[in-house]
This record gives structure tokens, sequence and C-alpha cells, in this order.
């Protein structure tokens, strides 16, 4: 379920990320263009076959390679390609992601638009979304010593 954290130590929680119908669906979509331009007689063979690898590339690993990981002392997000670790002690807030302005983000790890902004301006503030925001939201404003949610 989990891989193994940046010292070979097990996390402590591990919230999976959720995944929005849109985003599944842009998926099947690049997947349905790669099998139509399969089927065109006029083209190489290699055509289609690198539309859906460049398909695979970009999208899937967002599908299995998304969740957010506690470990004692920082979580770390796993959201595709891109692997963000934020020490505890740099979260400065935890809050629902609005999308408004004053959430602008350097780490986008969300693909749904139910999340959570996690505030950390020397990290990089991140968004998630995970199968249990509010469990996550909690969780973590625990662990920052932030008190309880506002």
């Amino acid at each position: 379920m989990s891989g193994r954290g940046r010292r070979g130590e097990r996390p402590e929680l591990v919230f999976r990320g959720r995944v929005a119908v849109w985003y599944r669906a842009l998926c099947a979509v690049i997947a349905a263009g790669a099998a139509i331009l399969a089927l065109q007689t006029t083209l190489p063979a290699f055509v289609p076959i690198l539309a859906l690898v460049a398909g695979e590339i970009f999208l899937f690993p967002i599908v299995v390679r998304n969740r957010v990981e506690l470990y004692a002392d920082r979580l770390e997000i796993f959201f595709g390609w891109s692997h963000v670790v934020i020490p505890y002690a740099r979260v400065r807030d935890v809050q629902p992601l609005t999308g408004g302005c004053d959430q602008f983000t350097g780490h986008l790890c969300a693909a749904e638009l139910d999340g959570v902004f996690i505030e950390a301006p020397q990290d990089g503030d991140a968004a998630v979304s995970v199968t249990d925001n509010d469990a996550l939201m909690g969780e973590l404003r625990y662990r920052a010593g932030l008190g309880e949610l506002s």
C-alpha cells in the first residue's frame, strides 16, 4: 500500500489520494484517442503507440502514485512523478482547499477540487486531496501543534 520513507522507516499513517471523475475521463479520452489512431491504416504503427505511452507517462502515475504519508517528524506527499517533504515544524496552517488567491501553492498535488491546503511557506505550500480530508487536516493540525480547526 505504501512505500518507505527516505530513511527506510515505515510511515505511521497513510492517506490514499483521491482522483476526480474528470481526471479519470481525461485518461480514458487519451486511451481512446490512441485506440482510434491505431485503427487508422494510413498512419505508421508507432504513432498510436507513442500517443498511448505519452498518456501513460504523464497521466497514469497520478492515479497510482497519489498519497500522503505521515512520519514522526514530517509528511511526505507522493503525486505522480513528484515527491514533496514538509517537516511538521514548518507547517503554519492546515485548512480546506478553496482555490482562492491566498492559497496559491508551489505543490499542487490534488486531482480533485475538494482538498486540503497545507501552508508551509519555507517548503512551498501544498494542496492535496485524500479519501478522508477531515482526518488528514485533524492529524496534521495535531502533529504541527496548531490546535483545533477553526
